[in-house]
Parts: structure tokens; sequence; C-alpha cells
């Protein structure tokens, strides 16, 4: 399903840039740089760019090269959650999982897109299979578990601070179920841990070991540290109001509120609730009946432990007996209690990583929709789990879970009720006809009966998951849709906003901007008049540049990601043209920024020191603007601008 026509899907054109950057020369590539010239970085750690370069060098540049590992890292996905379910859960509910995940919309949107987080939760689900798997014991498993630590911390490198969220999880999963005295499995989770921060960390420690002079600025930072770029502009920045709109180097980028708006029913709203919610429901109802059924069955392990009857038997048979029967239920329940304590593991495992996930996109802001991805695997899992031991359950058991998980999709389908209005009223009878015919099977014992039942409760569960999900495989590619990954109707990648007139011109502009590319007649100027330059021009910010990259004109991208980075200073500016390394500067009207000091400085000094180009400028003001705040730059004058 994850490869379905993936050539026809659109790359995401900064993230593109860098890797073709990155595929064609070796610096840049252990660098992360963002241009051919090695000037700047992106704004994220390169640990998918990585991937994805690697795939370029193979196969040469092409879309579908840069969109085949994040196929190839969904699709790998399935059959390792599937394993690693089974380990906890039976084979029901691995496959009940592998089928959860594959249908969740936002996974299968991620996976036709070169957007960084499909690869971050492959890495996340192969360190919780290896987890797993150093859980079964064995000779190989000190191995297992140092693999997990490993692949945690090259999920780190992928999507930084949002990878690591998880560790505590992974940690205390591996003290619940080592071997050993407290203290030593307390060490064991230790150990864990600090493996998981030198992976993470080591990438980190070598750039900030390289001289400045000899690697590209690090985008996201005001002072060329990618520990402030990892922590602040990507981390605690986007945590208590200081998003990607707010942070000292952002100008507020159009779809940071596409997540909708931060508080505990994010998840549950507009811009989450196609992409993610949809097994939600089942999962934390599964969660809950889980962990009431292992507190249950621990009490009852206990009390059966501690019978004080046993001893007052009158008659010597009549103690032996009493003996051998105590001699067998400590044998039964000594044989119980690691299945009961893998199996309580296993639901804090996984219910650890919702809750602490669910908790952190609640609380951030400035969030896309599609960082729910990391929801998926915790969800399809637990859910998964839950319709199998519903089944084996009480009669009533599983018609309760259906009826939770069909009455929120027929909810949230109502979120948007002008996309496939039917799909309500169909999940509607689905889940009636399952309803009716759960118990029905069950007291008619009746084999064609009990898989008529089967269908319908699965048609009820997953008929909404899969026509948002499928609708990524029909949907006419977009370079919005490379942009804000989501399925559905196309507002979905808004988070199901209404914006005002002038909004919506600013983002019909912009999405046009991206699909056409930077304008050819500029483009045919600056190729004949570089006249053997390193730079031939600069640009106001890291997405116009893409657009010029994308025709090898050799640009520098002015200010990074979000146009505010002091990348160059209006020093190195005037010294490139000085020099001779620089003589044009081009005004895209596309920055995402442009409030920062360092912004309004370059501003100021193209307009004192530059004078625009005859016919390939648009003067409509006194000088080059700045971001008006919204996250679409629309400056008093736009195009090209001759520094000479």
């Amino acid at each position: 399903m994850f490869g379905w026509g993936f050539q026809r899907g659109r790359t995401h054109p900064f993230y593109t840039a860098a890797v073709r950057s990155m595929g064609a020369n070796w610096h840049d590539f252990v660098y992360g740089a963002f241009d051919p010239a090695g000037f700047i970085t992106t704004d994220k750690l390169p640990g998918a760019f990585w991937v994805q370069a690697l795939s370029v060098r193979m196969f040469g540049f092409h879309p579908w090269a840069v969109l085949l590992p994040q196929v190839l890292a969904a699709t790998a996905c399935v059959p390792l959650l599937f394993v690693t379910v089974r380990r906890w859960a039976g084979r029901g509910a691995g496959y009940a999982a592998a089928v959860g995940y594959t249908l969740t919309p936002v996974t299968v949107a991620l996976s036709r897109t070169n957007i960084p987080d499909a690869l971050m939760v492959f890495f996340m689900v192969v360190a919780a299979h290896a987890l797993w798997r150093w859980a079964d014991g064995g000779r190989r498993a000190r191995w297992w578990l140092a693999a997990s630590a490993v692949w945690l911390g090259v999920a780190f490198n992928v999507k930084m601070g949002q990878a690591l969220l998880v560790v505590p999880v992974f940690a205390g999963t591996c003290f619940l179920l080592g071997a050993g005295t407290r203290w030593s499995r307390l060490g064991r989770a230790a150990a864990y841990g600090a493996l998981v921060a030198a992976v993470s960390l080591a990438w980190m420690v070598f750039v900030t070991l390289t001289p400045a002079s000899q690697r590209p600025y690090i985008d996201g930072s005001v002072h060329n540290s990618v520990w402030e770029m990892v922590f602040q502009y990507n981390g605690f920045g986007r945590i208590g109001g200081q998003g990607a709109g707010t942070d000292p180097l952002a100008g507020g980028a159009v779809l940071s509120g596409a997540g909708g708006p931060a508080g505990l029913g994010r998840i549950f709203g507009a811009a989450s609730a196609g992409q993610i919610s949809w097994l939600v429901p089942a999962a934390v109802a599964g969660l809950g009946a889980g962990l009431w059924a292992a507190w249950r069955s621990r009490t009852t392990r206990i009390s059966s432990t501690a019978d004080p009857a046993l001893g007052h038997a009158a008659g010597a048979s009549q103690q032996s007996q009493h003996a051998a029967g105590a001699d067998s239920a400590r044998m039964q329940t000594t044989a119980a209690a690691p299945a009961l304590r893998t199996s309580t593991a296993g639901y804090l495992f996984w219910g650890g990583w919702l809750g602490i996930y669910a908790l952190a996109f609640c609380a951030a802001t400035g969030i896309h929709s599609y960082y729910t991805s990391t929801l998926a695997p915790p969800v399809a899992a637990l859910a998964g789990a839950a319709f199998v031991a519903a089944a084996r359950g009480r009669t009533w058991h599983l018609p309760a879970l259906v009826t939770l998980t069909a009455g929120w999709a027929f909810l949230a389908s109502r979120e948007t009720p002008h996309y496939q209005p039917w799909l309500r009223w169909f999940v509607l009878g689905a889940a009636v006809l399952a309803i009716a015919l759960v118990p029905w099977a069950r007291i008619s014992r009746s084999r064609a009966l009990g898989a008529f039942s089967a269908v319908a409760v699965a048609t009820a569960a997953l008929a909404a998951p899969a026509v948002w999900a499928g609708s990524v495989l029909t949907r006419k590619s977009d370079m919005m849709g490379s942009i804000a990954a989501s399925a559905g109707p196309p507002q979905a990648m808004f988070g199901g906003r209404k914006f005002s007139a002038t909004a919506s011109k600013q983002i019909k502009r912009r999405s046009h901007s991206f699909g056409r590319g930077a304008d050819p007649q500029v483009i045919r100027f600056l190729k004949h008049n570089r006249d053997g330059r390193p730079y031939a021009a600069a640009v106001d910010g890291s997405m116009a540049a893409a657009t010029y990259l994308a025709d090898n004109v050799p640009v520098l991208p002015m200010g990074g990601f979000t146009s505010d980075a002091p990348a160059p200073t209006v020093q190195g500016l005037a010294q490139l043209v000085h020099t001779g390394k620089l003589r044009y500067v081009v005004v895209s009207g596309m920055r995402m920024g442009g409030r920062s000091v360092a912004a309004k400085d370059r501003d100021a000094w193209v307009t004192n020191h530059c004078h625009s180009v005859p016919g390939l400028s648009s003067d409509t003001g006194s000088g080059v603007g700045t971001g008006t705040g919204t996250g679409i730059g629309t400056g008093a004058a736009t195009g090209v601008f001759d520094c000479s």
C-alpha cells in the first residue's frame, strides 16, 4: 500500500535541495549542508537526509530515489510491528496491529514525501523490536539490548528530541523485564540510557569540535551552535508558547499552526482527528482493561501463595495431598509469573509510548499534524491487542469495543461533512451489523457466522481510516501536500482551519510559487551574468533558494529556513560583494520569516547599497521589506538587485 504509485509523490523542496547537495559532495554529506557550496545546514539534524542522499548516490537524483527510503521504511514497519506485538500479546494481536498501522492515514501520507518523520518512526519501531527480542533472553540478548539503544540514538539524529521522549519508557521496560537484583536492573537501565545518549550526541560533538570556518553555518541558531538548534529552536522553544513562530529566529511559518491549537483535545481536533485518532479510543480502552486485568491477576496470585488452610489438614494422607496440591499451585504460579510480568510490561511500554507523546503534542506549539505519526505504532499495538482480547472475553466485550470505535469514527467524520459524506453512515451500519452478529455467532457457534461477524467488526473499525489513507493514493500530488503531509480532504493539511481572504491568497500564491519554481527569466539572467562567481545571487531564505538550486543555479541562502539566521551578517554580505564573490541579491517575497534584527539589517543594506535591475524587479514601496509576521514575506520590493 505504501508503495502504490509512490513515484507520483512530491518531495519537500527544502529537504530535497539539501539531499541533492549532500548526494553530490561528501563534505556536504557529513555536515548536512543545505547548499552545494556548504554555506549553511538545514534546521534539522541530517539523519534522514543521509539515508536519502545515499539513495540518490545509488540511483541518481530522481524524485522517486528521494522518496524510496520512506516507502521502504513504512513498509518494513508492518512486519516489524507484527513480530514485536506477537511476542507480547500473541499472533492475533500482531496481525491486528500490522493492519491497523498500515491503514493509519498519517503513515501513508508521510511515506509519499521526504519529510524525516517516516524514517524516525521506522528507527523507533526497530528499537522496540530489538528491545523485545532482548526480553526473550538467549545468548545474544545483551546485543539486542545494545542494538535497541543504538537505533534510538539513530532516531534522534533523524528528528532530534522528538525521538528521545520515549527513552524513559524503553529504559523502564528494560528495568521491569531484566533479570537480577533491583540494583543490577537499575544499572542496566542506566547503561541503556547512556548508550542512547552517546549515539545521539556523537554527531553533535563532532560538529562542535570542527572549527566554524571548516563547516557550514548551523541553521536554526543565533550563535552557529548545533546545541542551540537542537535544544532551543527545535526543543524547548516548541513548548510553553515559544513555537516555530516566536523563537529568536522564526518569523512564523505558514503552516506552524497546522496541528491545531494546543490543549488536551488536540489529537481529537479537526487537525489530527482524521490523521491518527480513529483507533485511539480502542487503544486507550485496551490499555485500561489490560492493566486492570494484570492487577487482578497479580492480586489473585499473591493470595493463592499465602493460603493458611493448607497447613491445618487432619491426617497424614490429607496433609500429603494438601502438600502436593500446594506444590502444584506454587509451580503454576511460578510459571505464570513471567508471562504476567511480560504482559504488564507490554501494556506499560505501549501505553507509556502513547501517553508521553500525546501529552507532548497537546503541550507543544507550532506543530504539524504529521508529528502525530509517532503515535501510530502504540495505537496500532494497543488497539490490536484490545480487539483480540475482547473477542476472547465475555460476550459483551467486543460489541462494546465496536460501539466505542465506530461511535468515535462517526463523530470524527462530522468534522469534514463534505468529504465522503456517506462514510459515517456506512461505518454506523457496519457497527450495527457487527453488534448484532457477534453475540449470535457466540451462541450458535457457527464458523460461517463467526467469519461474517469478524468482517463486520473489521469494517466498522477500519473503514474510516482506510478511506482516509486511500485518499493519498488517488490524490493529485501538489507542492503543499509535500510540505504538510496529510490524508483526507485538502483542508486537512491546514488543520481544517478557515483562513481570511488575504491569508488564502497568500497560501495560494506560496503554493503556486513552490510548484512552478523560480522565474525562468531571472534564472536565465543569473546564469548569463554569473561571470565565474561562486554564487549567482544571494536569495532571501532557504525555501526560496531551493527553487533556484533545483535549476542548478548556485545561490547563497540568506538567513536559512526562516530567513532570520545571522548568516551572512551584514559585514559578511558586504565582504562577499567587495571581494567579487557575489553581485546580485534576489528578494522573492517567499521568505518564511524576516523579523529578526539580522534580517532587517540585511534588508537595509540591500536598500542602501543595491539598485533594482530593470525588468526583473517590482517596486511597490521605498525599499526591501521584511516579513509580515504571518510567515509569508510580502516585502515592499521584490526581484533582482545589483549590488556592484
